[in-house]
């Protein structure tokens, strides 16, 4: 038999990990003496011990490993799984990856934005624009790449002359996190007939516009978005239409994220 601190260097597991294991009953000690209330344990607990460890070290946690232990030898539970074990593990990677995709592009942005622009408000009218439209309930805002590319797909197909600029509408009252009511559109030369969904219109012309412009990924709004709010109470003004983003250098066709350009326009009237 062996002290808890003998056994916690033969087997490279802290005693505190081996004090963890035992409270949770995963592991008791093969003895406790009856004197001296010392943790025992045995050279046959080894085996058991070295499959925990294996199991923790992919990721298992206590729980898990409990319920995996007893079919430790059988092939197909086993498979089964570590393949759950796989997935969730690749779900957070993707998750952590996406994370820091945001902080490394903040962080290049952080540093253009030193050189490139300081944002500032612009009171203007908008004049009408002759457009062709997708509108559709989406699941929610991450859903508008995807619209963008079902609009370039149909631009290209029916070989509509266009500029590669446009415009994203959100016509729900508040903002809503799911089943959002999305409408994007590129200005055309002239107006076509309807077809698959996709709308000949002219966007209404707005009067009177609070705007601003921001650079690089839309991560930024919320920059350009402060900076239009305040401008906008600062001076005794209130919203009067819908939102307006208005892509002027889009991600597409080879241009990257931290390059583009967009502009928020925002209906105003005096309050």
């Amino acid at each position: 038999m062996f002290k808890i601190g003998e056994f916690s260097k033969l087997v490279r597991v802290s005693a505190r990990m081996l004090r963890h294991y035992d409270k949770c009953g995963l592991l008791r000690p093969a003895e406790i003496d009856r004197f001296t209330g010392y943790r025992m344990y045995s050279a046959e607990q080894i085996p058991f011990l070295m499959r925990v460890v294996e199991l923790r070290d992919m990721g298992f946690g206590v729980e898990e490993i409990e319920e995996t232990l007893p079919y430790y030898d059988n092939a197909e539970f086993m498979r089964k799984a570590l393949e759950r074990k796989a997935q969730t593990i690749n779900d957070i990677i993707a998750t952590e990856q996406h994370k820091l995709d945001k902080i490394t592009a903040m962080s290049a942005q952080i540093r253009k934005e030193n050189d490139r622009m300081v944002y500032e408000v612009e009171l203007k009218e908008i004049p009408a624009i002759k457009a062709v439209s997708l509108r559709e309930i989406v699941p929610s805002f991450e859903d508008e790449v995807g619209q963008w590319e079902k609009m370039w797909a149909f631009i290209k197909q029916n070989g509509i002359d266009c500029k590669r600029t446009g415009y994203s509408i959100y016509h729900d009252d508040e903002y809503k996190d799911e089943d959002v009511d999305m409408e994007i559109a590129v200005p055309v030369s002239d107006l076509s007939e309807n077809k698959d969904g996709f709308v000949y219109k002219e966007l209404e012309a707005i009067p009177l516009a609070a705007t601003i412009q921001f650079p690089g990924p839309y991560d930024n709004y919320n920059k350009a978005i402060e900076k239009l709010a305040a401008w906008i109470e600062q001076n005794d003004y209130e919203f009067a239409g819908l939102i307006r983003g208005h892509g002027i250098i889009m991600p597409f066709g080879g241009v990257a994220m931290e390059d583009c350009l967009t502009e928020l326009q925002v209906p105003v009237k005096k309050v």
